[in-house]
């Protein structure tokens, strides 16, 4: 294959992060290629389409939140054969995040550590870019997903307002929205998982919900919560009983996480997310829990060491409607979504599913 080969060795000499930006500059520039991007990496089948709540999606493949936080290459994703795209983490106010370096590669991992901090241009600047993008309301290729994060000098009392003031701005724009509760790289975020405090911010961000689609004639827009690996599950079981109560679309399960450092063959000693391969087995238990905790009334989106079509399938057979891919983009290259799409019709073929929905919590 020729990007491992050749083309990852030589990203891989510079600073991962430098890298990074520098990639989604050239895909922004992509944009204007899509269609022939199209043409080499998307994968059409009607058993691969998928629906979460009000959602559909051309296949369960997605691409996660935080590969493209200011939504520079909105264009270009469809190209690459995703079903639905997500950015952000976006807060209410710009923020540089935390000082650099602040990600690293793990290839004899096959996982990266970020310490991020949630670095975006804020709320207002993003909401202007995509107003220009949808031009006043025209559609994307495939459905677009806002992560919306808190702003770091922001309290935890004053987060509900905070990530209300972001929905508001960003609302007209997205097809949903993902509340991100917990990031491990914004003090105290993940306090917003304990029930008290999630059951306050999803109480307000659908009042308000309800009160923005009524007054532009639309619908409410399907909000779903991001969870951490790094919680037992009583209280994700918790976390599971606010969501459903406040009605939120479904979970994303999971962030990256904090620990799992033991493991690493990688002799590494960097704070932050850890995301990648060894993530995968702890982050499909999460969707199996959520699933079999909900008797599969509650869609999941599931994230952590998606790199094949197998992996995808697991996550799937454990009670995810649909995955995203972050880390295993970055090491599998540009055609990753196509070869997991085909291998996920192969593998329905060999098991004799009429479609993906038909797979979905069968081993849970």
């Amino acid at each position: 294959m020729i990007y491992k080969k050749f083309v990852r060795p030589l990203l891989f000499l510079k600073d991962a992060e430098e890298t990074h930006e520098q990639t989604l500059s050239l895909l922004s520039w992509l944009g204007f290629f899509e269609a022939a991007l199209e043409a080499l990496f998307r994968v059409e089948d009607s058993r691969l389409e998928v629906s979460l709540g009000p959602l559909s999606f051309a296949n369960p493949v997605g691409l996660a939140a935080g590969f493209d936080k200011n939504g520079k290459a909105i264009a270009v994703w469809p190209g690459f054969g995703f079903g639905f795209m997500e950015i952000g983490a976006v807060t209410a106010q710009p923020q540089p995040g935390q000082p650099k370096p602040r990600l690293f590669r793990l290839p004899g991992d096959q996982a990266l550590i970020n310490r991020l901090g949630f670095n975006n241009e804020g709320a207002e600047a993003i909401a202007a870019k995509l107003e220009a993008l949808r031009a006043n309301g025209g559609p994307l290729k495939i459905p677009l997903g806002i992560n919306i994060g808190r702003t770091k000098v922001v309290a935890t009392k004053d987060a509900a307002a905070d990530y209300l003031f972001t929905f508001e701005k960003l609302f007209p724009y997205g097809d949903y929205f993902t509340l991100n509760v917990s990031s491990p790289n914004t003090p105290e975020l993940r306090d917003l998982q304990q029930r008290d405090h999630l059951d306050t911010l999803l109480a307000v961000v659908q009042t308000k919900n309800r009160e923005l689609a009524a007054r532009r004639g639309g619908k409410e827009k399907p909000v779903f919560v991001k969870v951490a690996p790094d919680m037992d599950f009583a209280q994700l079981d918790e976390i599971i009983e606010v969501a459903e109560s406040r009605q939120a679309a479904g979970i994303v399960a999971t962030n990256a996480t904090a620990f799992l450092r033991e493991k690493l063959l990688t002799k590494i000693d960097e704070p932050g997310g850890l995301s990648g391969e060894p993530i995968k087995a702890l982050s499909t238990a999460f969707v199996r829990h959520i699933y079999i905790a909900t008797k599969g009334r509650l869609p999941i989106i599931g994230v952590g060491g998606v790199f094949t079509a197998e992996d995808a399938y697991d996550k799937i057979k454990a009670g995810a409607s649909a995955v995203q891919i972050l880390t295993g983009f970055v090491y599998e290259g540009p055609a990753a979504v196509k070869r997991i799409n085909q291998g996920l019709v192969e593998l329905m073929d060999r098991d004799g599913a009429k479609n993906i929905r038909d797979v979905v919590g069968s081993q849970a």
